[in-house]
């Protein structure tokens, strides 16, 4: 049993405070620490936001799906590009502009390349470099190899490029929230003027847009005779304002037909602003 204390009540006031006391003050402490150094609650906006890579990219000895350092990217630029056929003329899908010789010749049809004319490219340094000559894809399966360089294209020349972000004002949800921020007329609507500024989100309602899959970084859907998939290729600073861009890819074919095609975005938000998508440029 421990000894009881002699002392008298006076002698007993210069001992230990009490518990609650000591809390007070060390609370006290604490409020004057925050003042000084701002323990405010953090700005959801703010904080590191690496730039990174949300969709895997394909070459034809590898695939990758690891964020990726500027060294990197840089060295993936000279590697092949996987394409969907096992045909190796497959990387012979662009083409130069016909000379004007060619176009007056009756035995060739106009706009089309002539013998000799087309390029063969498997990597994207290649493919930029072919693009900034002037060439582009003529037939329908010439379209359909360049789908596969276009979004590999654009990915490493957005990472090539993007900083880290110090604010954010794209929304944290991958990708459903992004994506179906976007207006309709990001899918080259024809419709009524007064429903071209209407989210995806808000289109199923009115019966004219098909949801049908969506999984992390895409979604997919039916609108208008066309399949599209839509996928959040990365994230970063690109254009160096502080604020995260996100690079989009809205890829489509026809339901009932070959044609198919891709459309390449920069989203941009800024605070409380709405979204802005813009053609992503590849030379």
């Amino acid at each position: 049993m421990p000894p009881v204390d002699s002392a008298s009540p006076r002698q007993q006031t210069s001992g230990p405070k009490p518990i609650w006391q000591s809390h007070l003050q060390v609370g006290a402490w604490l409020l004057s620490v925050c003042v000084l150094v701002s323990c405010a609650s953090p700005d959801p906006d703010r904080g590191t936001h690496p730039a990174r890579l949300l969709t895997p990219l394909e070459f034809s000895r590898f695939t990758v799906r690891t964020n990726l350092t500027k060294a990197v990217v840089a060295t993936l630029m000279g590697e092949k590009v996987k394409v969907g056929s096992d045909d190796d003329d497959a990387y012979q899908f662009l083409a130069l502009p016909a000379s004007p010789s060619a176009n007056n010749n009756p035995a060739q049809p106009p706009g089309l390349p002539s013998t000799g004319q087309r390029i063969r490219v498997e990597t994207v340094e290649q493919y930029v470099a072919a693009l900034r000559r002037g060439a582009s894809p003529f037939t329908t399966f010439d379209i359909s190899m360049d789908s596969w360089f276009r979004p590999t294209t654009a990915t490493l020349i957005f990472l090539s490029q993007a900083d880290d972000s110090p604010r954010s004002s794209l929304p944290k949800e991958l990708p459903t929230k992004l994506l179906y921020s976007l207006p309709v007329r990001t899918l080259n609507y024809h419709g009524a003027d007064n429903e071209a500024d209407l989210t995806l989100r808000h289109y199923p309602h009115k019966d004219k847009l098909w949801i049908f899959n969506s999984d992390q970084t895409s979604v997919q859907f039916e609108f208008d005779g066309k399949r599209y998939y839509l996928t959040e290729l990365a994230r970063g600073d690109f254009n160096h304002d502080g604020f995260e861009d996100s690079l989009v890819a809205i890829q489509w074919r026809y339901v009932e037909g070959s044609g198919a095609g891709v459309k390449l975005l920069m989203v941009e938000a800024v605070g409380n602003q709405p979204l802005k998508a813009a053609p992503f440029p590849l030379k």
